[in-house]
């Protein structure tokens, strides 16, 4: 048995436990180990009233006697039974749910329990607790908490993790040794013991920083050698001087000014395309900021060149919508066309071979470009529109003419994942919004008469032909979250409360043409109000929407929710953005309290990194990203220490040969972006 040994032929457990385990994507026993803890707490054993702290968690030892069951009025099996102290004091014990262990036990027997302890009309109660019979992986110590998924629980991972705990010393090393003892570092394997069974608080935060290090550092390497070997072993083919009085012509025929920051960035594209090596931007602005403007612009003196130029985008319908841009920007010697599924086989033989000849300048399409038999003469700049939404390999066909990339996104960016993963890309940020642009104002709705006023609002609105996004956290009814979902939202809202308007739903499920002409026919009024999932996130203008509800909007990150309302307010229109709050009480509304304060995208993203981490913020498994475990992205001196000491062993020797346990599990993992 190794680390790499699946998990079914080692453990002993259900079927219920190992589905569930897949479905975390633990598949082996090196996934298992590498599940580490969310916190730590402390079992110290009470067995004297001196030591019991009230109204917190505290593990007692002594002997359990008259254990009974009891029913409530209401006819719920209760357990009870009194715990006997050391110093003969008497705390009451009350199960909700009686344990298994329980069910055979002695009276008068030695046990010890873990649970929360209050006192209560002059008794003292212990709520619930765990029962143990002896020492072990759960009493007595510091033990680890991990994030549960029934059946999946802590003292389950606890007993599993620490029978496996033997194989820790096969995990590879791969920090150089230099490193090691520049930083005090621990070593792997006996950083890995230490999260699951840590000696001390001290010893588990020494071990959750240095694997945090090793996540961020490998991250660091992995990009900085693409970088570095790119721009040693490419040169670009595609070299284009800066033409100022050109590019002042080029402005004037837009029919709007185009702000500070837009035009920093545009210069920031040219100059790039005189350097050395191939440009790899990012450009980054919310929705509605004007960055396709931007890409447009800098694609015409690549198509006055007599290059291609290649803008993908993730949707159809998206990709549509650049597509009518595109015809009114270039001016009519250009020609521009467009490639997406829908387009006829006959039609798309057609274009791939134009494209092939050179007689195509500007290609928009979607997925359908990134196929081996579609062939540019010359290409020259390739954009990409949300590229977390297209995977690596498919990205690196158009680059494969050594094509200038320009990257754009509307999700925010913080400063700390700007020293990591997008660490081998330039990076633009457009923070302004343009002229005439009114910010949407957010209010946040918990309560009937509030909902009452937000319904009638929305009614006055429809009765001014303006439209409605309405946005679910699910599609169908779950059992296990309390959620608003598409298909009941749909029905309650064309059913009860507004019977009167036309209504229709989206959701991610739909088949993509459907899905393109729900949305045709909302941009084309045919309809009121759109009840959707978060696939609108991402989506076609409608021009004419001014409000968005978003129920359960606790269940969402704030830079998601700044993305949602960036889909409204794209004219001179004022519009309402609704945070609906599942409960009243709900905790989150302090949280979403900054969206009705702050239209800065960023600011809001930092916020959301900050409380709820960069899976969140992304949704690691979608955009592609690592799942960092142990990586504290707020910690701005670890990012930069990381990247320091990657730039530093890079520049020894940028193709690894010296560290080759590093370089092999650099060479294993995916390259992010």
């Amino acid at each position: 048995m190794d680390i790499d040994t699946p998990l079914k032929t080692v453990i002993r457990t259900t079927k219920a436990h190992l589905s569930k385990l897949e479905k975390m994507n633990i598949f082996s026993v090196r996934d298992l180990l590498e599940f580490f803890p969310r916190a730590i707490e402390s079992t110290d054993i009470a067995s004297d009233l001196q030591n019991i702290q009230l109204d917190t968690k505290n593990t007692l030892s002594g002997k359990l006697v008259d254990f009974r069951r009891e029913k409530t009025p209401r006819g719920k099996l209760l357990g009870k039974a009194a715990l006997v102290l050391d110093d003969n004091t008497t705390v009451e014990v009350i199960w909700f749910q009686i344990p298994y262990v329980l069910r055979n036990l002695k009276d008068e027997s030695q046990v010890f329990l873990v649970g929360k302890v209050e006192r209560s009309y002059g008794m003292i109660k212990i709520l619930n607790p765990e029962v143990h019979l002896q020492k072990n992986v759960h009493v007595g110590t510091l033990r680890a908490i991990y994030s549960e998924s029934p059946p999946i629980t802590s003292k389950w991972l606890r007993e599993k993790i620490s029978g496996l705990l033997a194989l820790v010393s096969e995990f590879p090393e791969i920090l150089p040794s230099q490193i090691l003892k520049k930083e005090s570092f621990l070593e792997k394997s006996a950083a890995i013991r230490a999260m699951h069974q840590p000696k001390n608080s001290e010893q588990w935060h020494q071990a959750r920083k240095r694997l945090g290090f090793e996540e961020i550092f490998e991250v660091q390497v992995r990009i900085l050698q693409e970088k570095i070997l790119r721009e040693k072993n490419t040169i670009n083919p595609y070299r284009i001087p800066l033409d100022a009085q050109q590019v002042k012509k080029d402005l004037s025929l837009v029919p709007f000014q185009l702000t500070t920051a837009q035009k920093k960035a545009l210069y920031k594209i040219l100059k790039d395309f005189e350097k050395e090596s191939p440009m790899h931007r990012l450009l980054q602005g919310d929705v509605g900021s004007g960055k396709t403007v931007v890409a447009f612009l800098a694609s015409l003196p690549i198509v006055r060149k007599k290059f291609q130029v290649c803008f993908l985008a993730p949707t159809e319908i998206l990709a549509q919508q650049h597509f009518a841009s595109a015809i009114k920007f270039f001016p009519s010697e250009f020609s521009v066309e467009l490639l997406t599924g829908s387009v006829s086989e006959t039609k798309k033989k057609s274009l791939k071979s134009r494209l092939k000849n050179g007689d195509i300048d500007v290609l928009i399409g979607t997925h359908a470009v990134l196929t081996e038999d579609t062939r540019f003469k010359n290409l020259a700049f390739a954009i990409v529109d949300e590229q977390h939404r297209f995977g690596v390999e498919q990205r690196s066909l158009l680059a494969r003419n050594n094509a200038h990339m320009l990257a754009m996104t509307a999700t925010p960016i913080p400063r700390t994942l700007a020293l990591t993963v997008y660490g081998d890309q330039d990076i633009s940020v457009i923070n302004e919004l343009p002229p005439g642009r009114k910010p949407v104002i957010t209010r946040i709705v918990a309560d009937p008469k509030t909902t009452a006023l937000c319904n009638k609002f929305i009614d006055d609105q429809i009765q001014k032909e303006r439209q409605i996004f309405w946005v679910c956290p699910l599609i169908d009814e779950s059992d296990t979250i309390e959620a608003k979902n598409v298909k009941a939202e749909f029905d309650r809202i064309s059913n009860e409360v507004f019977p009167n308007r036309k209504v229709a739903f989206l959701h991610g499920k739909m088949r993509p043409k459907e899905k393109d002409r729900v949305m045709r026919s909302f941009r084309n009024k045919e309809f009121d109000i759109l009840v959707s999932t978060s696939v609108i996130e991402v989506g076609v203008d409608i021009p004419n929407a001014t409000v968005m509800v978003i129920e359960n909007s606790e269940r969402f990150g704030l830079a998601q929710l700044h993305q949602f309302r960036g889909r409204i307010g794209r004219n001179d229109m004022q519009s309402y953005c609704f945070l609906v709050v599942g409960k009243p009480d709900d905790a989150q509304k302090t949280r979403l309290r900054s969206l009705e304060k702050s239209h800065n995208g960023l600011y809001l993203a930092e916020i959301d990194l900050k409380l709820r981490g960069m899976g969140e913020l992304y949704g690691t498994r979608q955009s592609g990203l690592p799942d960092f475990k142990c990586a504290d992205l707020n910690n701005v001196e670890m990012l930069q220490k990381a990247r320091d000491w990657g730039q530093a062993i890079l520049q020894e020797d940028v193709t690894l040969k010296k560290y080759p346990k590093l370089k092999k599990h650099i060479d294993q993992k995916p390259v992010y972006f």
